[in-house]
């Protein structure tokens, strides 16, 4: 209170020797006055009356506002997708709206206006069309006729008889399999067709779970489904938030939220079938408590507890139809279809159909903040504990997979087809998943960290930091957790690579280690010669990411059983027959043996000290070039090792890809695996998470970015960036031993990008310099104002991929082959060529291709969207306002197309398609949003 006596006592005597000269005016002596009635009404002058207890808090002092924003197809341009394929109806219904409101509490006991309130609640009603356009079998394929089939080409595709299948006595094993050589002979399927005798009865009881054609995009009846269906979104979620301040030093927030909704998702099929992903049911809730204590004008310290939960619950945990028993598939339980695969035609049912989750979440954190000389400093350590509870099984069912190996000529490609293997009952490949508990994980993090921000001189700053980071491995609350492990000799071959089990044979909890780093970070900011105006700011950061808990039931097998069925040669026997369907399990669960995951798919975890690793560097100079824009150039660096990659990714089983040399013989199923390094199994599932994956990104950038100045402000931003990997993209690798061979331009990674956003405060109404209307005009013109945004995107390199992987299972992924020579650009792209795709051949058989995963100067075609809002703003009182928008997203209605066709056939059936684009996506929507603020 003294401060401020003196203050005004200064004030007082700077107006009186101002004025000691000359009788001061009659408006500056009732200025003087008004001020001093001002602060002694404040109670701040020697002579303010005793200070009186203030009311409590009055409705109001509380502020919000309430909002509804609305979406309806009726206001919207029908998507290009949906008129391009003949309809002229897209669905689109939305309401998103909601509340907030705030202000100070009158509590007993405590002092006024201590206490602050606030509650927010929005909420979401949607139904969307999701579109889709797919290849599914024409109804005469159904019953065994495949005359009319032909290959991308355009020329038949020859069915042929597995029952026919007999030894070639003039083949000839020292040349390669050819039409003219073969090892095998088969003859066609009279007439291209099946027999109706001969058809399985499996297959007949699933076709009529299977949609038929709805249009004919083609070329050759291929993209002869189209889908347009409704996707369901209901979301409601609140946030209350209690703020108390105690004794002016200390503060204390806590702060609960919840949310729940549902998802349905669109129906590939109407029918129980369907391969679309299955509805889900959410929830989440937070809860968190916040104490902040201000030690000094310098030193604050805050320690904070939170506490979140989210599940997620998909399918219909009360279906009971037995769908294996109606189809007369033997040997599967599940209430649920079981998955067919036949590709290239879309599939039939889909995994996970029934799933249940569960992710708690605690954190404990402290932070000490705290300005010494021209040190600022920082001070941190927060602990996090994870639970994972989940219930996962991926085919209860069971998945049976089909290919066109059983119905080909062997040894020929373009000749029989996995549809047709399929009404044989014939399959390729089999699996179950029998999962009879769910999984406890959990996991902990510790991490301290400290920072120092210190200004060098005026205009120097330097900021270092370094954080100790603490992983722990995942645990499961039982030990119901296991893997393969590749050091532990396998009983059954002496061969590494066993079956081991958390908490069992001297083992721990945990079959992973605790692993712990430093995470040093460090910064600058400069002003060259001391100029304002300018800023040179640089950074660096090396950090590492810990190995995720999964919601899935990955690294139990053990306790839960995937029984797989290969073929022992794709070309000449099935791995089971649909009629037969699958073999019961031979052994009760859990089944813990050193060889009980032998002749599967066995889970395979990391067990070294590798961890995700991530590196960044930047530089940037910032100018401020007049009053209002700031111009900015920038380069940054970022890169990553051991990088969590799947199973498309990185494969430890995988033969090494000397072994083509072996040729047909790579059919034969036991061969085959005699060349992996752990035959033992027929391949590993590492889910998402091993550690070898590569990246690097460097990009340069300009940001032009105009300040608000005669109601208009303008952002601008374009960036270069050229990024590599040697794990992404859709069909996986080709050679997995080398991994630089697979560094390449990343997939999906766009090398250009602009955005530029606005705002515009029209210059009408009020004082500006239009229509300054001062009767009932001035309403309908005052506060109009235009946002705006635009993102433009050069396209994705494009990724090549072969129509025929003829290579014994050896390649995951096969490149395709260069043309030397010929130029893969055209001069003028287009929907009807986009690339040359004569630049390209399909690799010969058992060999690989020369051509990069990623093509690195042909690209996809680009991305464009421009949004717009138009809003008003209208005073009700002083203290509250009624706003109005209208937006546009894609107002001009602009149609991105689509990914050329990437399949690069053989120079005998080459795909006619390549290169060429199959229609566009896009559309404008409307949206009209009210909202009230008092």
């Amino acid at each position: 209170m003294r401060g401020g006596q003196h203050a005004i006592g200064l004030c007082l005597l700077v107006y009186t020797a101002a004025f000691a000269q000359q009788k001061p005016p009659t408006e500056l002596e009732r200025a003087v006055e008004e001020f001093r009635v001002q602060t002694r009404t404040l109670g701040i002058r020697p002579d303010s009356p005793p200070k009186v207890a203030r009311s409590r808090s009055t409705l109001k002092d509380w502020h919000g506002r309430l909002y509804e924003n609305f979406r309806n197809d009726a206001l919207d341009a029908v998507p290009h997708e949906i008129r391009q394929r003949g309809s002229d109806k897209s669905l689109l219904r939305r309401n998103q709206f909601g509340f907030n409101l705030g202000g100070p509490l009158a509590l007993p006991h405590v002092p006024p206006r201590s206490t602050f309130f606030s509650l927010s609640y929005e909420g979401v009603r949607e139904r969307i069309s999701r579109t889709y356009l797919r290849t599914i079998p024409t109804v005469p394929e159904r019953t065994g006729d495949f005359s009319a089939v032909v290959d991308q080409s355009g020329v038949l595709l020859p069915i042929y008889d597995p029952a026919s299948t007999r030894e070639n006595p003039l083949y000839d094993p020292s040349q390669s399999i050819s039409a003219t050589n073969l090892q095998y002979e088969r003859d066609l399927f009279p007439g291209n067709r099946i027999p109706t005798a001969r058809l399985d009865g499996v297959a007949q009881k699933a076709i009529p779970y299977y949609p038929e054609p709805n249009t004919d995009v083609g070329p050759f009846f291929r993209n002869n489904y189209f889908i347009n269906a409704p996707e369901t979104n209901v979301a409601n979620g609140m946030i209350g938030k209690l703020d108390q301040t105690i004794r002016e030093r200390h503060r204390v927030t806590l702060d609960l939220a919840f949310s729940n909704g549902f998802l349905g998702s669109a129906q590939w099929f109407p029918t129980a079938a369907n391969p679309g992903a299955t509805d889900r049911r959410f929830s989440a809730r937070r809860g968190g408590i916040e104490h902040v204590f201000t030690a000094t004008s310098r030193t604050v310290n805050t320690a904070s507890f939170e506490a979140s939960s989210e599940t997620s619950n998909s399918g219909e945990a009360t279906e009971s139809t037995d769908f294996s028993a109606l189809l007369g598939l033997a040997g599967i339980g599940g209430q649920s279809f079981p998955v067919l695969n036949f590709s290239p035609y879309l599939s039939m049912g889909r995994a996970y159909p029934q799933s249940r989750s569960a992710r708690n979440t605690f954190v404990w954190s402290d932070a000490l903040s705290t300005q010494h000389g021209k040190h600022n400093m920082r001070f941190s350590a927060t602990y996090r504990r994870y639970q994972v509870n989940t219930y996962w099984p991926q085919y209860p069912a069971g998945s049976i997979s089909f290919s066109s190996g059983v119905t080909s000529l062997p040894g020929i490609v373009n000749t029989g087809h996995a549809f047709a293997s399929f009404l044989l009952g014939l399959s390729r490949y089999a699996e179950q998943s029998v999962v009879l508990s769910p999984s406890y994980f959990r996991r902990s993090q510790l991490s301290v960290a400290a920072r120092d921000r210190y200004e060098l001189r005026k205009g120097l700053v330097v900021s270092a930091g370094l954080a100790l980071e603490r992983n722990g491995p995942r645990t499961e609350k039982y030990d119901r957790q296991s893997s393969v492990h590749l050091g532990v000799i396998n009983p059954a071959n002496g061969l590494p690579g066993a079956l081991v089990a958390a908490g069992r044979d001297g083992r721990g909890h945990a079959l992973q280690p605790t692993l712990t780093r430093l995470e040093p970070n460090a910064s600058v900011a400069w002003n060259p010669r001391g100029d304002p105006k300018s800023v040179v700011r640089a950074s660096f950061s090396r950090s590492y990411s810990a190995l995720p808990i999964y919601t899935a039931q990955w690294g139990t097998q053990g306790f839960a059983a995937y029984p797989t069925y290969i073929s022992p040669n794709v070309q000449l026997e099935p791995a089971v027959l649909l009629s037969r369907g699958l073999p019961p399990l031979l052994t009760p669960l859990p089944n813990l043996a050193a060889d009980a995951a032998n002749n599967t798919v066995a889970d395979l975890m990391d067990m070294s000290d590798r961890l995700p690793t991530y590196q960044s560097a930047s530089l940037s100079v910032e100018r401020q070039v007049s009053a209002s824009v700031v111009v900015t150039v920038g380069a940054s660096y970022s890169g990553g090792k051991n990088l969590l990659v799947g199973n498309s990714a990185a494969n430890p089983n995988a033969i090494p890809l000397d072994a083509l040399q072996f040729r047909d013989l790579l059919n034969d199923e036991e061969f085959n695996r005699s060349l992996r390094p752990y035959p033992q199994y027929k391949g590993f599932d590492i889910y998402s998470a091993w550690p070898i994956g590569r990246y690097q990104r460097n990009a340069a950038y300009v940001r032009v970015e105009k300040r608000a100045s005669k109601g208009f402000s303008l952002n601008v931003y374009y960036e270069y960036a050229k990024q590599m990997d040697d794990y992404s993209g859709p069909y996986g690798k080709q050679d997995f031993f080398n991994r630089q061979n697979e560094w390449s331009r990343t997939a999906y990674s766009p090398p250009q990008y602009m955005q530029f956003s606005y705002v515009y405060e029209l210059p009408m109404g009020g004082n500006r310099p239009f229509l300054r209307y001062e009767d009932w005009r001035k309403h309908m013109v005052d506060g109009w104002s235009i946002t705006g945004m635009a993102s433009i995107s050069s396209g994705s390199p494009i990724y090549l991929h072969p129509q025929f992987n003829n290579t014994g299972g050896v390649v995951q992924a096969l490149n395709v082959n260069a043309v030397p020579g010929v130029d893969a650009r055209v001069p003028n792209r287009g929907p009807d060529l986009w690339f040359n795709p004569a630049a390209f051949e399909q690799p010969a058989d058992f060999s690989i291709g020369n051509v990069s995963r990623t093509l690195p100067n042909v690209l996809n075609p680009g991305y464009q969207n421009y949004d717009i809002s138009l809003n008003k703003r209208i005073p009700l009182a002083p203290d509250r306002t009624l706003e109005f928008s209208a937006a546009g997203f894609n107002f001009v209605n602009h149609a991105n197309w689509n990914e050329p066709d990437n399949i690069i056939g053989p120079a005998s059936a080459p795909n006619v398609n390549a290169g060429k684009i199959i229609g566009s996506r896009g559309g404008r929507v409307v949206q009209l949003g009210l909202r009230l603020s008092f």
